[in-house]
């Protein structure tokens, strides 16, 4: 009985000890853990990186001197600068960017100051590792000037399109220019790395575009689809001035689609620049060109809106297919006009050679639907003559229309 209560008492006296002990070392280790989180008030807890770089242990000053050495001595990122589908490589440190050391090393401090006991605690045990994105600045001026160079390489000048003359006549479409905004640019790059870099990341930086001037439907044109030449004797000097003026006038020249060209909106009113023995209505030599435009849009098989004859029959042309024209003081003019019935827009070449007064006019190759046609005439009398003309498709004669009659009162 003794020896039982003996037993009881010993027992009581060795979990006395033990939950002493236990508590004793709750405390111990509370008091150890509490000391090893004081330690690191001013230091990089274990555990904590910026990116790769590893910062843990290290006092706050010397945490920020690796961080300076590592944007001084390591940091090799590049950035790639889009402009126009083109991309240009730079390492971030050549155009001015690095790392900001003191917002880089603000997200570490400010994180470590929101941790509870707890969570410092399982971050000091490797129970948790946290990393952070570097923060990147940049140096304004050197950013600026890397894009000023970049501004010069890219930049270029629009080209309108133009016709090709030399031989057939072709048309090269405009090509748009661009020029790059370095101020704007500058932004988007400082908006792009500092909201987080991405290895291989790619800035599209800011530009306008500038845009060519030209018509793309102008491309179309790539056959002859009619002409006519007239002749002039070389040695009527002042009239071939005039003959001359009027070819440079409406050479050139582009009817679109369903538009009505005006031989006197082009080329008249024959007393401007150019011209020479003038009279009040009379531009001798320019009716010429207008006869040679005219039997040009026949031959076309054009639609003819207004066309008004000579008072006699003309030397150059076939009785019935003369076509004259007239200036004013009033501003009226007696005009010949025809109306571009293709699908297509028609530029009318015009020149003279040895002699020989040329009209062409240019479209694409399917403006006519694989038609053709000639003129012809009868006369009527002694003074005049009915005008026809002739449509084939296929070699075979498909229409035959009548032109016009005319009537000459002058011999």
């Amino acid at each position: 009985m003794v020896l039982n209560r003996i037993n009881k008492k010993n027992k009581l006296i060795i979990l006395i000890t033990l939950l002493v002990l236990l508590v004793i070392f709750y405390i111990t280790l509370v008091i150890l853990n509490l000391q090893l989180v004081n330690k690191y008030k001013n230091q990089v807890m274990p555990n904590i990186y910026l990116e790769d770089l590893e910062l843990s242990d290290f006092s706050y000053s010397k945490a920020k001197e690796r961080i300076q050495y590592y944007n001084d001595n390591v940091l090799t990122k590049t950035v790639k600068l889009k402009v126009n589908e083109n991309e240009y490589e730079y390492p971030i440190k050549e155009i001015g960017l690095f790392i900001d050391v003191d917002k880089s090393f603000q997200q570490i401090d400010s994180y470590q100051k929101r941790l509870n006991y707890s969570e410092k605690l399982m971050l000091l045990h490797g129970r948790t590792n946290k990393k952070f994105k570097f923060v990147y600045t940049s140096d304004v001026g050197k950013l600026t000037e890397t894009i000023n160079t970049l501004k010069a390489k890219v930049d270029k000048g629009a080209i309108d399109g133009h016709f090709n003359t030399e031989g057939n006549i072709s048309y090269t479409k405009g090509v748009n220019g661009y020029t790059l905004d370095v101020n704007k640019s500058v932004e988007e790059i400082n908006k792009n790395i500092n909201t987080e870099y991405k290895e291989g990341i790619v800035v599209n930086l800011v530009g306008d575009v500038i845009q060519a001037n030209g018509n793309d439907s102008y491309a179309t044109i790539d056959t002859m689809t009619s002409s006519f030449v007239t002749e002039f004797r070389p040695n009527t000097y002042l009239r071939n001035i005039n003959l001359n003026t009027a070819l440079r006038y409406i050479n050139g020249s582009v009817v679109e689609p369903g538009q009505v060209f005006s031989y006197c909106d082009k080329a008249g009113p024959f007393d401007k620049a150019g011209y020479v023995f003038y009279y009040e209505f009379v531009g001798n030599g320019v009716c010429q060109i207008a006869t040679t435009t005219y039997n040009a849009a026949l031959l076309g098989g054009l639609e003819i809106v207004k066309r008004y004859p000579h008072d006699k029959k003309s030397l150059y042309v076939a009785g019935g297919l003369d076509a004259t024209v007239a200036s004013y003081s009033s501003g009226w003019c007696v005009d010949m006009q025809f109306k571009n019935t293709y699908k297509y827009p028609i530029y009318i070449r015009a020149y003279s050679e040895g002699g020989r007064a040329h009209v062409e006019f240019w479209s694409n190759s399917n403006a006519k639907e694989g038609k053709e046609y000639k003129t012809s005439w009868t006369q009527i009398g002694q003074r005049g003559y009915r005008t026809f003309l002739h449509t084939y498709q296929n070699g075979q004669e498909i229409a035959v229309n009548e032109i016009a009659t005319t009537w000459y009162p002058k011999d």
